[in-house]
């Protein structure tokens, strides 16, 4: 049914008949009842570049609209609302994990031609998904006692993955939002054409670290904001993220070496803390999992059409 329905799509418009792709507002593809529109599909792509995508673009922003569609999906099956409210938290909660303001958010999708209910659409998905997640396997989730001495002990004994990154940060205050977006495309082109990051970082970027051509103190793989660090641990040794939006400007963020290093031992009086946390990280290893399992699973069985 799927391949039939975009072959007929295709000869009608080679044969001068309703050219869907002429409407933006068109069904591009349908998810069971869910529709999908060219212009959804652009709308996401706008965002994923401002949030430093470098991969296929359409692709990405197709898979990432079509999960959208079946995790709304199986909220309404359980009949799952968001309070009045949680959609603007959730833009700031976004925010805050990539050390921006809802100000910073705002001011992006304005000057990038990103319509405010593409980013709403985006974080009320997510949040939608969360509690379905959350109804369906905190239970199974949660650490034992003895997952939380198992994983301090093994934080106490076992080398910690370490990053060392670089940075060239380029703040809109000096030159503007125009100029400074054309001055990070500028300075990644050149990068990629084999010019020295750290020159270049001791030349433009704001950061202290300037001073030392972007180069930053290690810093454990786990301590890093999860956004930030997904786009970060896609790199290899070496590579630069395109400008990904920071608190009032742009950087370009280089993975410069991954090591293993041993911590220092946790003082007593921390330990509880440090148990809170790691608990708080197992917790969520373990709901992503299952979370990224059934999603699969809903994707498998849903009927998706591409118009």
């Amino acid at each position: 049914m799927r391949r039939i329905l975009g072959v007929m799509a295709l000869c009608l418009a080679a044969a001068g008949g309703p050219a869907l792709a002429a409407n933006p507002f068109a069904p591009a593809i349908t998810v069971n009842n869910g529709v999908i529109t060219q212009y959804d599909i652009e709308q996401r792509m706008k965002l994923l570049e401002a949030l430093g995508a470098s991969t296929d673009l359409r692709k990405l922003a197709v898979q990432q609209l079509t999960e959208d569609r079946v995790k709304k999906q199986a909220a309404k099956d359980m009949d799952i609302e968001l309070p009045e409210g949680a959609i603007e938290q959730g833009v700031d909660e976004f925010a805050t994990g990539r050390g921006l303001t809802t100000d910073d958010v705002n001011h992006v999708l304005e000057v990038r031609g990103i319509d405010v209910q593409t980013m709403n659409d985006f974080v009320e998905a997510g949040l939608l998904w969360r509690e379905v997640v959350g109804q369906r396997f905190r239970a199974r989730a949660l650490p034992s006692e003895e997952d939380v001495d198992a994983a301090l002990e093994e934080r106490q004994t076992r080398p910690q993955e370490m990053l060392t990154l670089a940075e060239i940060a380029l703040p809109f205050a000096e030159r503007g939002e125009a100029e400074t977006e054309a001055l990070a495309d500028n300075l990644y082109r050149q990068i990629a054409r084999g010019a020295s990051f750290s020159n270049l970082a001791s030349e433009y970027s704001r950061s202290p670290s300037a001073e030392r051509g972007g180069l930053l103190d290690p810093v454990p793989a786990d301590r890093l904001p999860a956004a930030f660090r997904t786009q970060v641990l896609l790199l290899g040794q070496g590579q630069v993220t395109r400008p990904i939006p920071i608190s009032g400007g742009l950087a370009l963020v280089k993975l410069v070496s991954i090591g293993r290093q041993k911590l220092p031992p946790i003082p007593e009086d921390q330990i509880p803390a440090a148990r809170e946390e790691l608990r708080q990280q197992l917790f969520s290893a373990r709901i992503q999992s299952f979370g990224q399992g059934y999603l699969q699973e809903l994707i498998g069985d849903a009927l998706i059409v591409e118009r």
